[in-house]
Parts: C-alpha cells; sequence; structure tokens
C-alpha cells in the first residue's frame, strides 16, 4: 500500500492513524479560516469579479467527487437553454504555465488531462491557467462566451464567484470530518452552508445542510478504443481478462461503477496517483487494459492501434429540479451583473 493510500484510507476512517497528526491542525485550521475571512471582508477589492456569472464546480474534501461529470453535464444543459458556456480550470501537471486556451491540436501535457477531455466533450472553449483569473479574462478576451465554469477552485479566492456546486462523494462522505492532515477537509464542514447547493453522485450523502442537496445517476454508456474509433458495449466488460488501470482521485469508485456493469470481481488492477503522467511503461505489460477517459487523453500520445487498451465513457444525468435550481440562480445573476455594469 502506497503513502498516498495509508493515508486516504486513515482519513475515512473513525480510528485513522492520521488522528496522530492532530497538533498540526494548531497550523493548518487559522491559515484555512483567515484565508476565508479575509475573502469575505475584501471580497470587492482583493477578488477578481467578472462581469460574466462565475459557476464554481468544486469540493471541500482532497479526491475525487465527480467534478468533471458535473461540468461535462451542466455545460451540455446550459447550451441547450441558449447559453454559450466556458470552462476554466488549473490543468494539473502540464509543461506550461502561461494562460492557454485548448485547441484541436492541443495535447494532455500541454494543457492537462482534464481540459483536454473537458474540451473534446463539451465543445466548449476551455481556458487553462495555474491562476484562474487569468484563464477568466482569457475567455473574456478571446472567446464567445456568457457563462463562465470553473472546473475546481472552490477555495481559490483570488477569483470571485457567483453561485458555488459543493461535489460530496455519497459513499465516502467528509470522512472523519477534520481538516488536512488529519482528515480530507480542505475546509470545515460548515463551509458547504455558505455553497449554493451541494451534489452527488447516484445517492445523497449523510449529511446536514440547511442548503439544497441534490443527487444524478453516473451511467456508462459505451466503451472506446483509446487512440481510433472502434467500439464495444458495456456487457464486454463481464468478459475475464480486463486489468483495470487508473489514475484519478477515487479509483475505488470508478472499479466500483465497473463492477456494477458486469466487470468480474477477480479482475486486476493498477492505481497510479491522481494525474499521473502515463508512461507505455506502466501499461505495456497488460493484455487488455480499461481505463477513464481522463487518463486516455493522456495514454492515446503514445497508443498504438494494435493495443488492446479502452476506455469508459460516462455521462451524468441532472435531475429536472436541479436544473431549474441552477436556472433560477443563474437568472438572478445575470439581472444583477447587468445593473451592476450597465
Amino acid at each position: 500500500m502506497s503513502f498516498e493510500q495509508s493515508l486516504t484510507k486513515s482519513w475515512y476512517r473513525k480510528c485513522g492513524w492520521t488522528w496522530g497528526l492532530t497538533p498540526f491542525l494548531l497550523l493548518t485550521a487559522p491559515i484555512v479560516h483567515a484565508k476565508r475571512k479575509a475573502f469575505l471582508k475584501h471580497r470587492d477589492t482583493a477578488s477578481y469579479r467578472s462581469k460574466l456569472p462565475v459557476i464554481v464546480v468544486g469540493n471541500i474534501t482532497v479526491g475525487g467527487t465527480g467534478k468533471s461529470p458535473m461540468v461535462i453535464a451542466l455545460c451540455s444543459y446550459l447550451k441547450e437553454q441558449g447559453y454559450r458556456p466556458g470552462i476554466v480550470t488549473r490543468g494539473h501537471k502540464r509543461e506550461l504555465d502561461t494562460a492557454l486556451l485548448v485547441t484541436r491540436q492541443s495535447t494532455a501535457s500541454e494543457v492537462g488531462d482534464e481540459p483536454l477531455m473537458l474540451a473534446r466533450r463539451t465543445g466548449c472553449p476551455v481556458s487553462v491557467a495555474n491562476k484562474r483569473v487569468l484563464a477568466i479574462r482569457a475567455l473574456e478576451n478571446d472567446s464567445d462566451v456568457d457563462v463562465i465554469i470553473s472546473d475546481d477552485g472552490m477555495q481559490h479566492y483570488a477569483m470571485d464567484r457567483d453561485i458555488e456546486i459543493i461535489m460530496v462523494d455519497a459513499k465516502r462522505g467528509l470522512g472523519n470530518g477534520q481538516l488536512l492532515p488529519v482528515g480530507p477537509l480542505r475546509e470545515p464542514v460548515s463551509r458547504i452552508d455558505a455553497a449554493d447547493c451541494v451534489f452527488s453522485l447516484n445517492a445523497l450523502p449523510a449529511l446536514v445542510t440547511k442548503q439544497p442537496m441534490f443527487t444524478g445517476e453516473m451511467e456508462l454508456t459505451q466503451l472506446k478504443h483509446v487512440i481510433d474509433d472502434r467500439q464495444q458495449v458495456l456487457s464486454a466488460l463481464a468478459h475475464d481478462g480486463w486489468h483495470v488501470v487508473a489514475g484519478v482521485g477515487n479509483p475505488e469508485r470508478f472499479m466500483e461503477t465497473l463492477k456494477e456493469q458486469g466487470l468480474p470481481d477477480q479482475s486486476h488492477t493498477t492505481f497510479f496517483s491522481d494525474h499521473h503522467q502515463f508512461k507505455r511503461d506502466d501499461i505495456a505489460g497488460f493484455e487488455k487494459v480499461i481505463m477513464t477517459e481522463k487518463d486516455a487523453v493522456k495514454v492515446e500520445a503514445f497508443a498504438q492501434s494494435q493495443d488492446d487498451w479502452w476506455y469508459v465513457v460516462a455521462e451524468l444525468s441532472l435531475p429536472e429540479n436541479f436544473k431549474q435550481f441552477v436556472l433560477g440562480r443563474l437568472a438572478q445573476v445575470t439581472e444583477l451583473k447587468s445593473l451592476r455594469y450597465e
């Protein structure tokens, strides 16, 4: 078991070994609280406020909670309603630090795995920068966008925001409820009450909050080859011989989803850290591989047609009450901004 896996396991147990790190909270807790307090006190002067509505899809925990599927589904729905969404994101582990707009010629090493996947899946402009303010300005200046969706960035307080959607893993919840490094929280549990709503995949989390909570079904639709147009039906997962590879924040959830579609329990797995920079040697020895779409955009750089490497396509279905909630909030924000900047 890697250190990262041991850390995560402890966070989501009642009596994990990370409770021994409690003295570090004397350092981390004041920093977290001071950062939030400074944002609220100096919001009008210290944070960049775009003239466009900004929706943040983020979380208060470390690890995967379904942010990217939400961004994809939200973009699709808003486009159906006549909006022109653009996406801003950091682009983890990319080679360049400057702000970039993702193009058809972009590679995962240049812009990051998630930005490239989001651009392909949504067809929306995607702007990448370590400082999301720079990414927002790039969209404002260079593209036809009327609403901005930030993939993550809940704690990036240099960026003002109008709507906050906090994603929570329904099964893991908020772990032991403690801040890093004792627990998985980037901010205290009370931070949820300051957001506009909570959303989780497939089931509602066991949370107590005054904010609306929504859940949507995450469904796998098909298998696609990493570099060509070949496809397989989901029932192919029931065949023996699959090796599951994942470099995502919550690989266990990915594994559970595959098993729900018939993947044999005895299937081999190899999990890497989130945003792992894949090399051919990482998976070349496996005969038949299944991975996430986010991993596939990196693997395609060295994959060959004869490789039996596939990724699974997933879709998040948004419930009607959530759609109406977002439209209502967006209409309010748009009206307020039009009065502010007219």
